[in-house]
């Protein structure tokens, strides 16, 4: 354990070693399971928060960012059509993919614990791989037409995205707490 996750257990000890400390063993063990699965989430459960959040905010951004063509709110400008203008497919690739998936970790920073983005950051090339990965297979269930190329500097502007996103909501969420 690190010094600040036994800083909670040090303090607990010296309230049980008290005089007035009466804790039931069975009480004394369910609070240790609790305080462990707060401070040590799991990366599954925060994933499945993120997921949760992502499509949600994942639809609501193609809005402004139409994506493989996707445009479900059949808005006339996107963003889309500036980075083509900016850089090209592959500019307009990387930059969809960095949007689509920073938006979502900027929003689920909101709504994660520290320490569920602490869980986030110790996995975050696995579950920012795994979150770009999930969209190109909804992308592609709702009749998006993915190439390998396309797919592929769209996925990385998801990495992009995802771990810059990740870091700054770390940042913040350090600094706010």
């Amino acid at each position: 354990m690190s010094k600040k996750n036994n800083e909670w257990l040090n303090d607990y000890q010296d309230f049980l070693n008290s005089e007035n400390a009466q804790v039931p063993k069975d009480i004394n063990s369910d609070l240790m399971l609790k305080m462990h699965s707060l401070i040590n989430p799991s990366a599954l459960v925060v994933f499945i928060k993120i997921l949760a959040i992502h499509l949600v905010t994942g639809f609501l951004s193609l809005s402004v960012c139409h994506q493989f063509g996707l445009n479900p709110f059949n808005t006339n400008y996107s963003l889309a059509d500036w980075f083509m203008d900016v850089g090209g497919y592959s500019v307009c690739m990387i930059g969809c993919g960095v949007t689509f998936v920073s938006i979502s970790l900027f929003a689920a920073g909101y709504f994660l614990t520290i320490e569920e983005v602490k869980a986030l950051k110790r996995t975050e090339f696995l579950q920012n791989l795994t979150l770009g990965l999930i969209s190109l297979g909804l992308f592609s269930a709702v009749g998006a037409e993915l190439a390998v190329g396309m797919a592929g500097l769209w996925l990385l502007g998801s990495l992009i995205g995802g771990f810059v996103a990740t870091q700054t909501v770390s940042k913040i969420k350090v600094f706010v707490v």
